[in-house]
């Protein structure tokens, strides 16, 4: 097996293939929710190596808030299926962008009708819900967010007005998938961001899940000292796409010497061998097709 197909197997190994003809097939000439070949969301979202290496970094993001966290600890799967979770993170992000209408509208109300049963109660003694517009819009925006920054440092750099674009195009999806405030713009994710840091915070579960990911824990998804080094060390490059305030908080900071010696260039080496192996998601081909009408298109078929 050469060196590109391996690691293309190790990429859809984590997480997926995603070509499902139910989702990126459908009527010709249907852009889907993020506006279609010409949309800036679509190169972003179609570049796997800006998606893989936001991941973690989104993801901590994510949790920082202690409601979300509390649901993520008590009633998600990460623990034993830490690869159908990233998978089907992963999938909800290109899913939502490069599915039809119909079928990426149905992924969306399929998720809300997961989260609307998802309730409980904080180690602090704070009710939540995962359906609160404000939980569901810090989760949106951490993904755009994360994703945005890596594509403008790893790929090609973004003007301001194609980031207003891109934020404008993502928050169609987070809208509809029940968020409250949603930021537009760069500045106005600046300020939401800033509003939201009294709100974040660390404690026993965020450390246990970051613990996790760093394969420090218990299970048969404990590493070794050097698996576990280096997973630290990758959380931390994931981590530079993000506030310095947030790497202080999560420990995940690294000093500057540790940046540019390694952190920063093994990023971009990996984008670098992620485009190589990956050049073009199967999604991002097939949705080309079904919008510009280039190829036959299938009846839709939403998902349930």
């Amino acid at each position: 097996m050469d060196l590109r197909q391996k690691i293309r197997d190790e990429i859809e190994a984590v997480g997926g293939r995603h070509d499902e003809p139910a989702v990126y097939d459908g009527p010709a000439g249907d852009p889907g929710l993020a506006g279609g070949p010409g949309s800036i969301s679509w190169e972003i979202n179609g570049d796997l190596a800006s998606i893989s290496l936001a991941g973690s970094a989104a993801v901590i993001m994510e949790v920082l808030h202690p409601s979300v966290m509390a649901g993520v600890s008590q009633q998600s799967t990460f623990r034993t299926q830490p690869l159908l979770r990233a998978r089907n993170t992963l999938g909800y992000v290109l899913r939502t962008t490069f599915g039809s209408t119909e079928a990426a509208t149905g992924v969306i109300e399929k998720v809300k009708r997961i989260h609307g049963r998802i309730t409980g109660t904080r180690p602090d003694g704070v009710p939540y819900a995962a359906l609160d517009p404000e939980l569901i819009a810090w989760v949106h925006t951490c993904i755009p967010w994360a994703v945005m920054t890596a594509f403008d440092r790893y790929r090609r750099p973004l003007t301001p007005e194609e980031k207003d674009r891109y934020l404008a195009e993502q928050a169609v999806i987070g809208r509809m998938g029940g968020a409250d405030e949603v930021p537009e713009t760069v500045a106005d994710l600046e300020a939401y961001v800033e509003a939201m840091r009294p709100r974040l915070s660390v404690n026993a579960q965020t450390r246990e899940f970051i613990d996790f990911l760093a394969g420090d824990s218990d299970g048969e998804f404990r590493a070794g000292p050097l698996g576990q080094l280096r997973n630290r060390l990758g959380l931390s490059a994931s981590m530079l796409l993000v506030p310095t305030w947030a790497r202080h908080l999560t420990a995940t900071y690294q000093p500057a010497v540790v940046q540019r010696a390694y952190l920063v260039p093994n990023a971009h080496l990996e984008a670098r061998l992620v485009r190589w192996a990956y050049p073009e998601l199967p999604c991002h081909r097939m949705a080309v097709a079904r919008a510009t009408g280039q190829a036959a298109a299938t009846p839709s078929t939403a998902v349930a």
